[in-house]
């Protein structure tokens, strides 16, 4: 596939000219993974970011009681550890989490003396990191504020959706229920109590918001289900 087609899939490329967009192709590479391969550990030397073109990733860190935590999910689109340029290793671990996932690494280095070059990007850069700093602390936020019910409420509220079309969820059950920090056990009670009360219904890889107005009232903890 065209590397040029790959980076402009990406919303950080997009709008780059076609010389500015040659001069990334050339510290770029694109790279396949299976389901369940480790795109990069935590505290392994940083050497790039990615750029996710097919499929998804998740980012994941493991505590001490060995369970893990996911901090986010990355799909078709989107830029993962671009803070990463900037530190000695990656923070987290990277893993492919659909069948093909498709990514284009850029190199470090590279990348940094572009961005010395281009203010421009470096100020898109710093847009996608100050985006991943928002949804961090709103993870956090919720985890520590809010319950599961509200937790789930308000990534359902965040997820992109066509009026009167489900939303289709790249990620399954499970990944869900630990992005949100419990488990799928309390995950499934959770969607049997909302079907029961007609707020939402999540069969397969599709949630059809049945009470959008009571889904935010659950999302903002103000009714409890």
């Amino acid at each position: 596939m065209d590397l040029s087609y790959l980076l402009r899939s990406c919303r950080l490329f997009s709008d780059l000219n076609q010389q500015e967009l040659a001069a990334v192709q050339r510290i770029a590479v694109s790279k396949e993974y299976r389901k369940g391969q480790i795109i990069f550990n935590e505290d392994e030397p940083s050497r790039g970011f990615f750029v996710t073109v097919t499929g998804a990733v998740r980012i994941f860190r493991v505590g001490p009681d060995g369970r893990e935590r996911v901090l986010h999910v990355i799909e078709a689109g989107e830029v993962f550890a671009e803070a990463a340029m900037f530190m000695e290793a990656y923070p987290a671990t990277a893993e492919a989490l659909v069948t093909t996932t498709t990514v284009v690494q850029i190199d470090k280095n590279g990348f940094k003396q572009l961005l010395a070059r281009d203010p421009r990007l470096s100020f898109k850069v710093m847009g996608t990191m100050v985006k991943w700093l928002t949804r961090m602390r709103d993870a956090l936020t919720d985890l520590t504020l809010k319950e599961a019910p509200a937790r789930f409420a308000s990534y359902v509220l965040s997820l992109p959706a066509e009026a009167g079309k489900p939303i289709k969820v790249g990620i399954t059950k499970t990944t869900v229920a630990q992005m949100l920090g419990t488990t799928k056990e309390t995950l499934s009670r959770l969607l049997q109590r909302l079907a029961k009360h007609r707020v939402l219904v999540y069969r397969g890889n599709f949630i059809r918001i049945l009470d959008r107005p009571r889904l935010a009232k659950i999302a903002s903890g103000e009714e409890k289900i």
